[in-house]
């Protein structure tokens, strides 16, 4: 049965799809489930009526009950535990419902028959359960539930029908029921606000039917990590802290209150046009950013209602998808289908919570971890005494001493022949093992052999010589060629090669792995580099350094033979894997000589202005201060840099800061003259 009820998936049907909505509402009837008992409606007259008959036909004295014709007593206890029984209350609830008390047999037997039923009977109880819980789960449930003229059951969110202090009654037809679901279908009905409040994020968004007409989402440092509704709550009972960290999130908490309210404020025409306004803030201090003093929602509006499921981090995204599944109804084809999956969705809570609840005692409870206390050191036990030899003194047994040893050494004892030491009875024993374990041991030291003999550097030599390539003699005579001083020679080489040119220039040196094209790059010679490149060397070639031709170099003039070779011919290497940069013209070269040589011009006529500069502060501070009053541009009289627009200055001198003027004042006393 559970395997069935997994797989019931129902049909959904959104609101705002309005032809399929409305194909739903032909015949819509509330669910059997759904409509409880009719109330007896007691008049205040009546009950008063039938509370004055209790003590009419009574006895006058007060020693009977009038209301189950017992009396009179003979002690105040017999009384008092008569008016406590069962059988008195029960017969109370009678006489105000206007029906007949009943007798102390008739009330035993009715009793009786209860516990016989509830215990014996076990297909009435099978049978009235599945009734029971039906009307247990469609009642608590969030949904709504009807039904329609094919037969269809469906599911609709209370929050969209009505509010929670809305009592829509369930006795009878549920016209009220079948009226609110039917206004869903008035286009003005189906303009809803959805607004969600959480850690410092906002997000709301107000839709005509499926289309979001506004959205705006908001999110400022609240709260820490982990943290919750903790340190706002210590916030409010006086104990706030008052690090910078602290005063930071308060300060953002205000500000983020207000965004929030003017958001709202800024929405207030919209939200009026709006049929529903659903919300998400849980906690105090979210619900303030949304029902404010300034907000023009209202908590006390029946069009504001709370979501009736959790949700997640506010998003536009999570907005959307609260709108969808608000609008979302549940269709099953048939009664059975919707009565398995609404009982087996109860079902599963319940046992999800009985799981947790069973599951809870057998998890010891860890015992937390003060990180500022040592770590407790655990009690171990001291190694058992035992006498060797009279002349080595106490043997003390532990774990590392082996499980044979002690029989060993009473063997030797019983034939008369006692060791000298407790290491030689180790490493008899240890021989004694070696020889039960010896393919064991061996398979392990020829690992550790095998492991060493990597680690060796000799052999992995030894391992390169035997997979050594064997080079022909032409392409060492290139090689040869190309570290030699010689320049031109590598073009009559290049003519007279035979066999595969491509293949020899391309070839690595098993040294250091290097190419034909790397040694003419680590050379400096562009000539040979721009010949080896036409040839057919490849310059995405790495070494055993992982550098390519172009890395491997650092002379400027081969790698502008590399970037020209780039312009000359861009289709015919991978230049990305090679390095280099990117192409070079002529034309460009020539661009960035002239500017490097504006840059040194540049850099000389600076050298020249700050020599000039040095020249004059010099001679102005070798004069007097006399001098330094009459001279044409004025400068500190102290350091001789330019003054500002508004110079510091006592009596007639002039400085550019005020500690120039303080050692200034130091340096000469007002009294003295240069």
């Amino acid at each position: 049965m559970s395997s069935k009820t997994d797989s019931i998936k129902p049909k959904t049907v959104r609101v705002f799809d309005l032809d399929d909505y409305e194909k739903l509402l032909k015949g819509i009837q509330i669910a059997s489930c759904m409509i409880t008992e009719s109330h007896q409606i007691v008049d205040e007259q009546s009950v008063l009526k039938r509370l004055n008959a209790l003590t009419i036909n009574g006895a006058s004295d007060g020693n009977c009950c009038s209301c189950c014709g017992v009396g009179p007593f003979e002690t105040r206890a017999q009384q008092t535990a008569h008016y406590k029984h069962h059988w008195h209350t029960h017969n109370l609830k009678r006489k105000l419902f206007g029906k007949s008390a009943l007798s102390l047999g008739q009330f035993n037997s009715r009793q009786d028959d209860s516990s016989v039923s509830g215990s014996d009977s076990e297909t009435e109880s099978t049978n009235s359960k599945p009734a029971s819980d039906l009307f247990a789960a469609a009642t608590r449930h969030c949904k709504a539930f009807f039904t329609n003229k094919a037969g269809q059951v469906y599911c609709v969110y209370r929050c969209i029908l009505h509010h929670k202090k809305e009592d829509l009654s369930t006795d009878g037809e549920g016209y009220a029921w079948i009226e609110r679901c039917q206004r869903l279908t008035i286009p003005g009905y189906q303009r809803w606000a959805v607004l969600m409040v959480s850690g410092g994020h906002f997000a709301g968004a107000i839709f005509s039917a499926a289309v979001p007409v506004v959205h705006k989402t908001h999110h400022s440092y609240v709260t820490r990590r982990g943290q919750g509704q903790a340190q706002s709550a210590r916030d409010q009972h006086g104990n706030m802290p008052r690090s910078a960290g602290a005063s930071l999130r308060r300060y953002n908490q205000a500000q983020f209150l207000e965004h929030v309210q003017e958001i709202i404020a800024s929405w207030s025409e919209d939200l009026i046009g709006c049929s529903l306004v659903l919300y998400r803030a849980v906690g105090s201090t979210n619900q303030a950013a949304l029902f404010g003093k300034n907000s023009p929602l209202k908590r006390e509006d029946l069009r504001v209602r709370a979501l009736p499921f959790p949700t997640r981090k506010p998003t536009y995204k999570e907005v959307k998808r609260v709108h969808d599944t608000v609008a979302s109804i549940e269709v099953y084809e048939t009664m059975e289908l919707f009565q398995k999956a609404l009982i087996a969705a109860s079902g599963k809570t319940s046992k999800t919570t009985d799981s947790t609840v069973t599951k809870k005692p057998q998890k010891s409870p860890g015992k937390p971890i003060d990180r500022a206390k040592s770590r407790e050191r655990i009690p171990r036990e001291l190694p058992t005494q035992m006498m060797s030899s009279e002349d080595e003194g106490p043997c003390f047994i532990d774990s590392e001493t082996p499980v044979g040893w002690i029989k060993a050494l009473s063997e030797q004892s019983s034939k008369g022949i006692l060791t000298n030491s407790r290491k030689d009875l180790l490493i008899d024993n240890n021989s004694i093992s070696a020889r039960s374990s010896c393919s064991e041991q061996g398979i392990l030291e020829e690992k550790k052999t095998k492991k060493k003999k990597k680690k060796k550097p000799e052999e992995k030599q030894e391992k390169l010589k035997k997979i050594e390539v064997k080079i022909p003699a032409n392409v060492k005579k290139m090689w040869k060629a190309i570290s030699g001083n010689e320049q031109n020679s590598l073009e009559t080489i290049i003519e007279t090669w035979e066999g595969d040119l491509e293949e020899a220039c391309n070839t690595q040196d098993p040294t250091d792995g290097n190419t034909a094209l790397h040694k003419a790059a680590i050379a400096a010679k562009p000539d040979m580099v721009t010949q080896i490149l036409t040839a057919g060397g490849d310059p995405c070639i790495k070494n055993h350094q992982l550098q390519t031709p172009y890395a491997a170099t650092p002379h400027h003039d081969t790698r502008v033979a590399f970037r020209m070779f780039q312009a000359n011919y861009p289709e015919k290497y991978n230049y990305n894997k090679s390095q280099i940069p990117g192409p070079l013209t002529p034309e460009m070269l020539e661009i960035e000589k002239e500017k490097k040589l504006q840059q040194k011009r540049a850099k000389r006529l600076r050298e020249k202005e700050k020599q000039v500069e040095k020249n004059k502060t010099n001679h102005f501070l070798h004069l007097t201060d006399a001098q330094k009053v009459k001279a044409e541009m004025p400068r500190c009289f102290l350091c001789a840099s330019n003054l500002p627009k508004v110079p510091f200055e006592y009596d007639s001198y002039k400085f550019c800061t005020v500690k120039c003027l303080q050692n200034h004042r130091n340096v000469r006393p007002l009294h003295k003259s240069a």
